[in-house]
């Protein structure tokens, strides 16, 4: 580890406490206004059972790399982690369940359609896992379903970001801390086939590689600028994206940069305390969001399809061309969520590749096939038009990183619950709150949370 390097940890342990601060008045607020409820709860458990595992692998041993005898890296984890893993994807298993069933048994519990379409994909790749001779329904497939249908019937509203907010600040606060104890274990070696980020630096936080930190990062970035109140929300979404940066991440450079200067432009606010001319002003951010959504989705889906520049891709290329010279085997459910990785152990691909296809679209098509991808797409356009004209920069904004990271990577998993899940399931919850006005709430422009929190408290 050279200085440059080392100085970079220094700074991201300091940077990491420093921003103790803000978040601190932040959820302070969160707590007054009543933001904090059993969603966000649900939306925290989802990201801390599925990311623990891993946390507590590079905390403790450094996220040693294992070779094979060809010299090739070994993927996945020692047996001591892999059983850590067993008992917390039980305690997210039972913790979904538990929480669908007190809401279903809740007065006023509503279900929420758009979650169901994600809840139909991960069944129909289940299916197709089943008609190719994979195991059907594996552990973390059943936590990934009921995570889907906890968000079916979670509360609409703030509370779903800001639990995965929280997620993704005690994901950037441990990396820091780690960075001031063990520097050497935060930073991943620099090579021809890896060169060093913008900043001089791979920086994994507390994950196996920068790639995973870096889509956790840029995927939450809305999340800490939408589920917060208050400025030290787009100073906290600032620093989130300045961390995506410092991995080194490629994309992550890009995505992070793009998703703020949207953000920005977009100025995207929860109906809880969008302004009375908020919806009068929608029509021009429409037509200024839907072009660069579209652009983003339409690379995306093209790129593996039809990429002339191969030698930019690298493996890439290689493993898409492979993806789509098998799909006239199996066109309308395609091989199921399983079929991928299965190929690492049969030898026929790297273990760099193996844990997805590094492209959502030409991912669901392969695993789901033709019906996948329509499912897929139904699920995006749902997202988009569930909220209406005065919905649509809030939607665009969670969307946007999701569609960019699309392009070569694969950030939402319906195969398998992943670091990510929580991500995906904060984003199926509804933002609009339907509640009674009290009165004078209606004149004055404000909403019943802001009512309340107005309140004196004893």
């Amino acid at each position: 580890m050279t200085q440059q390097q080392a100085n970079m940890a220094l700074l991201m342990g300091i940077l990491a406490l420093l921003s103790l601060i803000p978040a601190t008045v932040a959820l302070r607020r969160a707590r007054a206004f009543g933001d904090w409820d059993l969603t966000s709860t649900m939306i925290l458990l989802v990201g801390v059972a599925a990311n623990l595992p891993t946390v507590v692998y590079v905390i403790r041993a450094g996220r040693p790399e294992r070779l094979d005898p060809l010299g090739e890296a070994v993927i996945g984890f020692p047996q001591w982690v892999n059983q850590i893993g067993t008992v917390t994807n039980g305690i997210l298993l039972a913790g979904c369940v538990a929480f669908v069933l007190h809401r279903l048994f809740s007065v006023g519990a509503r279900i929420n359609v758009v979650p169901l379409i994600a809840c139909a994909l991960v069944l129909l790749l289940a299916f197709s896992d089943g008609l190719h001779g994979q195991e059907l329904f594996a552990p973390r497939q059943l936590a990934l379903l009921t995570a889907l249908l906890a968000a079916a019937v979670a509360r609409p509203g703030r509370s779903a970001f800001l639990g995965g907010a929280a997620v993704v600040l005690l994901s950037t606060v441990l990396g820091g801390i780690e960075a001031l104890i063990e520097p050497a274990s935060v930073l991943r070696e620099c090579r021809p086939d890896n060169p060093c980020g913008l900043l001089g630096v791979l920086y994994a936080g507390v994950f196996t590689n920068e790639n995973i930190f870096s889509l956790l990062l840029i995927a939450g970035i809305p999340f800490v600028w939408l589920g917060l109140r208050g400025r030290v929300r787009i100073l906290l979404a600032c620093y989130v994206a300045f961390v995506a940066v410092a991995t080194g991440s490629r994309l992550a450079d890009i995505t992070a940069v793009a998703v703020v200067a949207f953000m920005m432009l977009l100025r995207p606010r929860l109906p809880d305390e969008a302004a009375d001319g908020a919806a009068r002003g929608s029509l021009g951010r429409v037509l200024f969001g839907v072009p660069v959504l579209g652009t983003a989705a339409a690379i995306g889906l093209a790129l593996p399809l039809r990429h002339p520049n191969a030698d930019s891709l690298e493996d890439r290329a290689a493993i898409w061309n492979m993806a789509r010279d098998e799909l006239h085997r199996s066109p309308l459910l395609g091989f199921g969520g399983k079929a991928w990785p299965a190929k690492y152990h049969a030898g026929e691909i790297p273990a760099a590749v193996s844990p997805s296809l590094h492209n959502q679209w030409i991912d669901v098509l392969y695993a789901g096939g033709f019906v996948g991808l329509v499912l897929f797409l139904l699920l995006l356009l749902c997202l988009l038009l569930r909220g209406g004209f005065a919905g649509f920069p809030v939607t665009a904004s969670v969307l946007l990183p999701v569609l960019l990271a699309s392009v070569l990577e694969r950030p939402w998993s319906f195969s398998i619950s992943n670091s990510l899940t929580f991500a995906l399931t904060a984003v199926l919850v509804p933002t609009a709150v339907r509640r009674a006005a009290a009165p004078g709430v209606l004149a004055s422009g404000s909403s019943p949370a802001a009512v309340l929190a107005h309140t004196p408290r004893r």
